[in-house]
């Protein structure tokens, strides 16, 4: 889309832990009411903004809509949730170097944009990685029921 929109979600590499689950797990309702823990609900959240980057490309190719992973930066939130275990997610970028690539979504020509697609460093990456050396694997791929299933509780809750 040439003239059209953009839109940036900006993800996370947390992501890459987990496909979208039951919308009651995601959501922690119903059965699983009790049962909120932050980090995995994260996890979920963020692979839903991926997996809604890959609908809206499809529903609305008007508009180019991406996601993004900023790269592990050094924040309070990733001092909070990761505590001493951060030194494994070394090197850590500056919130700067974080954000540059966010930057560079919103300003560069909408023609080096691909719809759909899952950005780190300027660049579109694999949106699932899994087994010993981190190579495309299909642990996080969601089948296209569960999507439309979170399509659907979207649409719901939102009252459309």
């Amino acid at each position: 889309p040439e003239n059209g929109g953009r839109c940036i979600y900006v993800s996370s590499g947390g992501m890459y832990t987990t496909p979208f689950p039951k919308w009651e797990a995601a959501t922690s309702t119903g059965e699983y009411k009790s049962k909120y823990e932050g980090n995995i609900n994260y996890a979920y959240a963020k692979r839903g903004q991926v997996l809604l980057a890959e609908q809206y490309t499809q529903l609305h190719p008007e508009v180019q809509w991406v996601s993004a992973h900023p790269g592990w930066s050094e924040t309070p939130a990733v001092d909070l949730a990761y505590g001493e275990q951060k030194k494994y997610l070394q090197p850590m970028r500056t919130p700067w170097e974080g954000a540059e690539g966010i930057a560079w979504l919103m300003s560069t020509d909408i023609k080096k944009l691909k719809s759909g697609e899952f950005y780190l460093d300027r660049l579109p990456q694999r949106k699932h990685i899994s087994g010993p050396f981190m190579t495309e694997g299909s642990f996080t791929k969601n089948k296209e029921e569960e999507v439309q299933e979170m399509m659907n509780k979207l649409k719901e809750i939102s009252g459309l």
